[in-house]
């Protein structure tokens, strides 16, 4: 399948001009019963896919699977993942640190029946504080809970706004099955 890229890059920035990158690597895992795993921290007060930032020397397929194993207890061994959707955003002088950022994130499908499991999850100490859990949402609701999530969230929150964009492209392309 191809991909879908979007491009936010207000100041014109070169590749030259980065000095540093952030990847992350998220799972939009849907079941056969058209629900997708979202997980939701109190801390942050908005839902999210499952996933996260890439270490040092790991592929995007490897961040994924560790990021949904910490995160959801699921294990993505033979499963069906493609890539559907990134966004990458350049920073000019990122948070006044006077370095130029490419952050990249990578969306994909996550097509399984396997559930999360609470006894795998291997959350660090920011989420068990922040009261972390998963939940499984209808393909039908999460456009309006996305939306609602966004009016209550603590802080202007781009990773909201991502997620209804790369929502909104899952179902043109795939009418919401």
């Amino acid at each position: 399948m191809k991909f879908i890229e979007k491009i936010y890059n207000p100041d014109n920035l070169i590749d030259d001009d980065i000095t540093e990158t952030t990847t992350r690597a998220r799972g939009i895992i849907i079941n056969s019963q058209a629900e997708i795993l979202l997980c939701y921290s109190n801390g942050l007060s908005h839902y999210e896919f499952p996933g996260g930032h890439l270490e040092e020397n790991e592929t995007l397929l490897d961040g994924l699977k560790r990021e949904v194993l910490e995160e959801t207890g699921i294990e993505l061994e033979n499963i069906d993942i493609s890539l559907f959707y990134v966004i990458k955003y350049y920073c000019k002088n990122y948070c006044g640190t006077k370095k130029n950022r490419l952050v990249e994130i990578y969306y994909f499908i996550v097509r399984t029946d396997q559930h999360y499991n609470l006894d795998n999850l291997r959350l660090d100490q920011q989420e068990l504080n922040e009261e972390y859990e998963c939940v499984y949402i209808p393909t039908e609701k999460l456009k309006d809970i996305l939306l609602e999530n966004k009016k209550t969230t603590k802080e202007n929150n781009t990773a909201l706004d991502d997620m209804l964009l790369v929502w909104d492209e899952y179902l043109r392309k795939f009418n919401g099955e």
